[in-house]
């Protein structure tokens, strides 16, 4: 695969990573039945306000070698970015264009076209209002669809000739005549689409499991939609109802997959297609059915299991090592930023080995979930850090649903935590956000660990027999075995050490002091600490409400303390313990001092949580389960990882919305052309109300396999549809076709639609069958 970039339009320089917005990606394999194609390239100056922060990509397939030539050469003379990939003798396949060319690319967002397509003035930096206000800059799995208006030979050179900023008032008008001489078809369910292109290289891009034309850009749409849940999903969402053009109740994919194009087209956005003569009985076309049984066999898949193909790479990211596959490490909304990834097992090298080999295969990044794990680990780690091999750290952070990736070191040893990191003043949006935050927190009272349901702190005093007017100093203990507690004690020095520091100050507090100790969640035995009263029944934040001082090791319980606005003292080195924050003590006496002397900065608290919820930590949802450990104690497993929020150093910052409830109810005046005389959608008749059967796929998806990152391909225009209401277009055929007979008509339908071939029927049995099953 070979990029060779020229100077793009209407720039001075090439553009760097950081510089460009948007990269328009145009598919190709120039063939001698479709020479036009090379001059097509030149359809892009059409918009001549194209803005200066869009890159032109044109991702070439494996033309042939004289033609790539040609391709290249006038890509050069435009200003346009060029990427062969070395495919002459594969067949072609879109999906794979599309995914280099997402590689490739060095927008923030990623927009497809056709070669055939052509743009209006103003078009392109329309594109980037719609990425604003459809807000795609600021949650990553939506996306934006253009309709598209296919053109007759005629019209396609009456359009050219038309003065420039005529062309899509008078040819949009054209459509709504109906003027089926110039407008041979339009669709608003296109594969005219931009992309976040962090998500779309997370969620796989393209499947490469589609061979030649069909199906691949829908089936993407298709578990984008589910992800996005911008509208209700239809009735049977898995049905091919109807067509774009014709479907008219809210049922099937098709009905919803339209609705992203009828968007911006109501907005006047849209693009002309240049005609161009089909071969319908290309090998490339004859794909297209076993591409729908694949297409409807990995529909059923994603909604029953969310299987989808791998992650792909971002090339620029480098290299990476790994030694582990769990979704701390490997996680498919991390992947991408990795670049390529490396699986190795740690137990095969020893330190100076593990450094060679990764200078020798030029690794960018060794990546550890506990750098501590084992003696092995640690030992690499260690080289790793002394050789200056960049690195990075993935693991829970202390806030609830928080994650970190960290290249500054591990938890209470890290650079990151430094306070030239996170003490700046916070302007008025920024204290509102952090304060805003922290009463989420205290109102859902989430935490790390499994908890007690809350009761609030004046019941839990009551219940743990505390007199009004007595201070509570609350303990919160942690695992010995902790990778924190043997490896980051800090001045304590160890956990026996802590614990003989709280039986002194049994005996050493004023009377008017109370130790409230709280077991960890996972640990099945309490240590023996007489005078102290246990709480291994309390929710936390019922505990840290209630408490005047939190004394503990380094846990991450101290942060939520600092939430909390309490004085917390730390015996162990901790990643929060900075002045303002929380206060070092090893002794009874530093913590008696303590006691009577020191509180946390109110500005200080805030400026590092700030920085923590909005600048350093991810978040995510978990799935866990809790399994058996060493010597009878539990620990929490995590076998899941969905992100909303992916912060890597270095990289943009990933935001996925994670709609619980649709965005866009069907009150929307999109949902217009589905509705009846009385204003509610079209459903189902009543004879197709009955419980049905649900019909099985007829291909088992399988797992997509990883394929190499320059494997592309082109495609033809999307399926047809109309703009809003019933169909007024009557399609007309770009070349006259010898008429089929009604049998041979009557079979394909019912080899390429069963259900709807059943339905359709005017035999009443097959009528029935057909309204019985149902897909769901």
């Amino acid at each position: 695969m070979h990029d060779d970039s020229a100077e793009p339009l209407m720039t001075a320089s090439a553009p760097t990573l950081a510089d460009v917005a948007l990269t328009i990606i145009i598919p190709v394999r120039c063939a001698p039945e479709r020479s036009d194609a090379i001059e097509r390239l030149s359809f892009i100056l059409h918009d001549t306000t194209r803005p200066a922060c869009t890159e032109v990509l044109v991702v070439d397939d494996g033309s042939p070698a004289a033609m790539g030539r040609r391709l290249r050469q006038k890509c050069t003379d435009l200003g346009l970015r060029y990427l062969r990939i070395d495919s002459e003798t594969a067949p072609f396949s879109i999906g794979r264009a599309r995914n280099a060319g997402v590689q490739a690319a060095h927008g923030r967002h990623v927009m497809f076209q056709d070669i055939d397509l052509m743009p209006v003035p103003d078009f392109y930096r329309n594109v980037l209002l719609e990425i604003e206000v459809q807000r795609l800059d600021q949650f990553a799995e939506r996306f934006l669809m253009f309709g598209v208006i296919y053109l007759s030979p005629e019209a396609t050179q009456e359009y050219l000739d038309t003065r420039v900023d005529l062309r899509r008032s008078r040819f949009v008008q054209y459509l709504m005549e109906a003027d089926t001489s110039r407008i041979e078809k339009f669709s608003t369910g296109t594969s005219v689409t931009v992309w976040n292109r962090h998500y779309f290289l997370a969620t796989g891009g393209n499947d490469p499991d589609f061979a030649g034309w069909g199906y691949e850009d829908i089936e993407y749409m298709c578990r984008a939609i589910r992800r996005a849940n911008r509208f209700p999903l239809p009735e049977e969402f898995p049905l091919d109802y109807r067509n774009f053009q014709t479907i008219g109740e809210y049922r099937g994919w098709k009905s919803v997959y339209r609705l992203f194009g009828d968007m911006t087209f109501q907005k006047g956005l849209v693009m002309f297609h240049a005609w161009h003569p089909v071969e319908q009985a290309s090998a490339y076309a004859r794909a297209k059915d076993r591409n729908r049984k694949l297409f409807e066999a990995k529909l059923a898949a994603f909604k029953a299991t969310g299987e989808e193909p791998p992650p792909l790479p971002m090339p620029e990211r480098g290299r990476s090592v790994i030694f582990r596959t769990n979704p701390w490490v490997y996680n498919r909304w991390v992947a991408p930023l990795l670049g390529e990834i490396t699986l190795v097992d740690e137990e095969m090298f020893t330190p100076e080995s593990f450094i060679e080999q990764v200078r020798d295969l030029r690794i960018d990044r060794v990546v550890f979930h506990n750098p501590y794990a084992s003696a092995t680990m640690e030992g690499i780690y260690r080289a790793v850090r002394q050789a200056g091999i960049p690195f990075l750290i993935c693991e829970r952070g202390a806030l609830p649903d928080s994650v970190f990736f960290d290249d500054g070191g591990f938890n209470g040893e890290s650079t990151s935590y430094a306070p030239e990191r996170w003490r700046r003043l916070l302007d008025e949006r920024e204290e509102d956000a952090i304060c805003q935050y922290i009463r989420d927190h205290k109102a859902q009272g989430a935490s790390l660990e499994d908890q007690p349901d809350r009761i609030g702190a004046a019941a839990l005093r009551r219940r743990l027999n505390i007199f009004p007017g007595s201070k509570i100093l609350f303990v919160p203990l942690q695992r010995p075995s902790d990778t924190v507690i043997t490896h980051l004690a800090g001045p304590i020095e160890s956990y026996d050490n802590f614990l003989r520091l709280v039986r002194r100050l049994v005996h050493t507090l004023p009377a008017h002091w109370t130790i409230v100790v709280k077991r960890h969640p996972l640990e099945v035995e309490s240590p023996d600490l007489p005078g102290v009263i246990f709480a291994d029944e309390s929710h936390v934040d019922d505990l840290i409400e209630a408490c005047d001082a939190l004394l503990l090791i380094n846990s991450g319980v101290g942060l939520l303390g600092l939430l909390h606005q309490k004085l917390v003292l730390h015996a162990g080195q901790a990643f929060y313990g900075h002045p303002g924050l929380a206060h070092q003590v090893t002794t009874h006496e530093d913590v008696l001092h303590a006691l009577q002397h020191v509180r946390p900065d109110r500005e200080s608290v805030l400026q590092f949580l700030h920085y923590l919820v909005f600048e350093f930590y991810s978040f995510a949802r978990f799935k866990t389960r809790r399994v058996a450990w060493k010597e009878g104690a539990l620990m929490t497993a995590t076998t899941a990882i969905d992100y909303r929020v992916v912060r890597v150093p270095g990289c943009p910052h990933l935001h996925i919305e994670q709609r619980q409830q649709v965005e866009i109810a069907d009150k929307s005046i999109l949902f217009d052309r589905y509705r009846g005389l009385d204003g509610n959608l079209r459903r189902l008749p009543a004879a197709a109300a009955k419980p049905a059967t649900v019909t099985k796929p007829a291909i088992a998806a399988k797992p997509a396999a990883a394929k190499p990152a320059g494997t592309p391909a082109a495609k033809p225009p999307s399926p047809v549809a109309a703009t809003s209401g019933q169909p007024a277009l009557q399609l007309v055929r770009s070349e006259p076709e010898q008429e089929v007979p009604p049998l041979i008509r009557k079979f394909r339908k019912f080899r390429s639609n069963p259900i709807m071939f059943m339905r359709d029927s005017k035999h009443p049995m097959l009528k029935a069958i057909g309204w019985s099953i149902r897909h769901d």
